[in-house]
């Protein structure tokens, strides 16, 4: 079954891949007129299949170009989205497909005992990806994050990277819904059934929610994907306003230019995944708010 990881990990990790295959790049011109003409094309999976593979050469190669100067792309970025709109991808997920994931931590867990009043962290790649015990080391951390687990699969193996570990702080990250085309409604909806099971099974765990990061490529994962992050990030800083032992955690405002647009010297190649650089803003943020709690 087609899921939105996967969808987002063929369109990122792999374009390098579709760079390679498409070496003779389109320039600007050609590739409106390649974009323009698609829309007339039949829909079929040979098209579907080269319109990603050649307009994520394009991007990929344009990314920092167009993070600095959307308008001129302004045009292109309108005709990509309508064809994105045409070969609309299936972004259903099948909630078990990190299986061999969860199976890794419950082989670990059952040959190691958990810290006592832990700091654990749970979430998507941006949570994979963190030396959270480097970062932190004069913390109890536990780092639960898999693949790219969007909320309700966190939901799905509550039990496993959740329950069993019952933290004094729970760190929750997860943009991958919204990556995938979910609307805020919805992920904010995915949040607040997690958040009722935890507040049950621990009422007095004190949980922070991270803010979605902006990321160089919003804009091609989806035209409604950066506007949907921002609101979906109002809406989680509404939410923990009004409960307790929860707070909204912007890490995402530090990741900016003071023109507003994201840095692009703190991701990957891919425009999506933080590199160390990108982490050495966060850290100090979430040492202090850690800091506090920790000593409550």
């Amino acid at each position: 079954m087609k899921n939105i990881f996967s969808a987002i990990f063929f369109l990122v990790i792999s374009i390098s891949n579709f760079a390679q295959e498409t070496s003779t790049t389109f320039n600007d011109q050609e590739f409106l007129e390649y974009l323009e003409n698609l829309l007339d094309e039949e829909v079929k999976s040979k098209n579907k299949k080269e319109f990603r593979q050649k307009s994520w050469a394009y991007w990929s190669e344009h990314q920092i170009d167009y993070n600095r100067s959307p308008e001129k792309y302004k045009k292109a970025l309108s005709l990509y989205h309508l064809n994105q709109e045409k070969f609309k991808k299936n972004n259903t997920i099948a909630l078990d497909r990190f299986k061999k994931s969860i199976e890794n931590f419950q082989r670990f867990d059952s040959r190691n005992t958990f810290p006592k009043n832990s700091v654990l962290f749970v979430g998507s790649s941006s949570i994979v990806h963190w030396e959270t015990a480097k970062a932190f080391p004069e913390f109890p951390i536990i780092n639960r994050g898999f693949g790219g687990a969007s909320i309700p699969e966190i939901i799905y193996y509550y039990d496993d990277v959740i329950k069993k570990h019952a933290p004094s702080v729970l760190v929750i990250y997860s943009d991958i819904g919204v990556e995938g085309g979910k609307s805020p409604s919805v992920a904010v909806a995915a949040y607040d059934e997690l958040l009722i099971k935890i507040k049950k099974d621990f009422p007095e765990t004190e949980v922070l929610l991270l803010a979605m990061k902006p990321t160089l490529i919003d804009d091609f994962l989806g035209k409604e994907v950066a506007k949907n992050k921002i609101r979906t990030n109002e809406l989680l800083f509404e939410y923990c306003e009004n409960e307790e032992h929860m707070q909204f955690v912007d890490i995402s405002t530090p990741m900016l230019k003071k023109d507003g647009t994201v840095r692009s010297d703190i991701f990957l190649n891919d425009g999506l995944h933080m590199n160390a650089l990108g982490y050495t803003l966060w850290n100090p943020i979430l040492k202090k708010k850690i800091g506090e709690l920790m000593k409550l």
